[in-house]
């Protein structure tokens, strides 16, 4: 079940370090993003 997690973890470290980076640098966008989703 190991092999399984491997690249799910390798695909989702660049999404988390993404949101991440979005979240301190640019709260203001996350923020309109979020609204034009709802």
């Amino acid at each position: 079940m190991m092999t399984v997690w491997i690249p799910l973890t390798v695909l989702y470290i660049p999404v988390i370090l993404w949101m991440g980076y979005q979240i301190k640098h640019a709260p203001t966008d996350v923020e309109l993003w979020g609204e034009e989703i709802e």
